[in-house]
């Protein structure tokens, strides 16, 4: 019984949590094991933080488009007051054909409702609403480019710490092979110097380089948290979930050129076509900013209703065709036109610059692209050699041929070209994304 009543208190509090914290079932889902690099651009795609807020932003440029194609639509405005005076409105006039005299009367109650409703349409106004029009079309389209870039930026995030991490997880391993190697290396001068082989030095000697690797170590597990925690941040997921993650092999040199790969970059990047977007916006700008100088023609209609038991008709309808025009604003259309261009050309040197970085960043992961398959291969061969260069020393060092410095010397060699192996790997796989 009490067995029961244990399980039965356990399921209330769980049922109270899910109430006090209710969670999504896609917050709750933990990725699967091991992830594989286009699973975390998955999920990436679905629950980064960045690429959800440029998606909202999509969202709130599609309203912008709505809100300026108001301009074509005509303008409805009701009102309703209650007006009371301490003194009704009144006029003075004079009899005429009699014997004279100043009279006054009325035009208003003292106290009455008033309603009014009236229909405002523009009907041309030298371009400003369609510029207006125009560029919320542009900025749609923007921030449509923009989701793109910022997808390209995350993903391009997110390959770059995939492979941070699987190098990390790999000079683990390096830093522990050489723990394992010094501590062999200090066995050896232990024995050798029982047998009055060695000096004590050798011992010490060893203990240090032992000691030394030990922190490596350390320093290389904490790496390993570390990169791993700001990998699953981008995913949004448990920065201490113990993610792990499915080796990327194969070494690729590209099979375009880099003036292709330059032009492919330079009609298809997201930023760019973004860029220009925003030249042609601010010429549009231009174009509103340009409208003020000249008049706006409406038409407007509507009714008027007042309460008024001095007057024959309550009520009035009433048409009007205007022109509106500000001649003089203080120079504030002045300054605006001069503002929207100064901001035109602000965006042309942007784009040119932009374009520039293009060319740079393609170059630069081109040619990293084709050095660090070359360092793939001069680095493996590197490790064969460390390998048996240590191999020959700690023979020789046994039959007392060598010295203690030459194997720890070896030693520290050999983890070196393993760690420049697996960054020549690493690096290529990073280039290639």
């Amino acid at each position: 019984m009490s067995q029961f009543y244990l399980r039965l208190c356990l399921l209330s509090c769980l049922a109270l949590i899910g109430l006090i914290y209710p969670l999504r079932a896609e917050e709750l889902a933990l990725p699967p094991s091991p992830l594989s690099l286009e699973q975390a651009l998955n999920l990436a795609w679905k629950k980064n933080p960045a690429l959800k807020v440029s998606r909202l932003d999509q969202l709130i440029a599609d309203q912008e488009v709505v809100r300026a194609r108001s301009g074509y639509l005509p303008k409805v405005d009701a009102r309703t007051s209650h007006t009371i005076y301490d003194d009704p409105t009144k006029f003075q006039g004079t009899e005429m054909g009699g014997p004279g005299g100043a009279f006054t009367f009325s035009m208003t109650d003292r106290n009455f409702w008033s309603n009014q409703i009236t229909v405002d349409q523009t009907i041309y106004d030298f371009g400003a609403t369609g510029s207006r029009y125009r560029q919320s079309v542009l900025g749609k389209e923007i921030a449509r480019l923009n989701t793109g870039n910022t997808r390209d930026e995350i993903f391009f995030q997110v390959a770059r710490l995939y492979f941070q991490v699987l190098r990390s997880e790999k000079l683990v391993i390096v830093a522990q092979q050489e723990v394992v190697q010094l501590q062999e290396h200090l066995k050896d001068a232990k024995d050798l110097y029982e047998f009055g082989l060695v000096t004590y030095n050798d011992v010490l000697q060893a203990q240090v380089a032992l000691s030394d690797a030990r922190q490596q170590l350390i320093r290389a597990q904490n790496t390993v948290i570390n990169t791993r925690a700001v990998f699953n941040k981008l995913l949004n997921i448990p920065v201490d979930y113990p993610t792990k993650l499915q080796a990327e092999d194969g070494i690729a040199l590209p099979a375009w050129n880099q003036e292709n790969a330059t032009e492919l970059a330079l009609e298809e990047r997201s930023d760019l076509k973004a860029a220009h977007r925003q030249v042609l916006q601010g010429e549009k700008g231009v174009a509103e900013a340009r409208a003020g100088y000249f008049p706006r023609l409406f038409a407007q209609a509507g009714h008027i209703y007042q309460q008024n038991d001095l007057t024959i008709h309550d009520s009035q309808y009433f048409a009007i065709l205007g022109l509106q025009w500000n001649l003089f604003s203080g120079l504030d259309t002045r300054a605006q036109v001069a503002q929207a261009n100064q901001r035109v050309h602000q965006l042309q040197v942007q784009k040119h610059d932009l374009a520039q970085q293009v060319r740079l960043e393609v170059q630069t992961a081109y040619l990293g692209l084709k050095e660090t398959a070359e360092r793939i291969t001069v680095t493996k061969d590197a490790v064969t050699q460390g390998e048996e260069n240590l191999r020959l020393n700690q023979e020789r060092y046994r039959e007392q041929v060598g010295t203690a410095t030459d194997v720890i010397d070896a030693q520290t060699l050999l983890t070196q070209a393993r760690v420049n192996y697996f960054n020549a790997i690493f690096d290529h796989q990073i280039a290639k994304a």
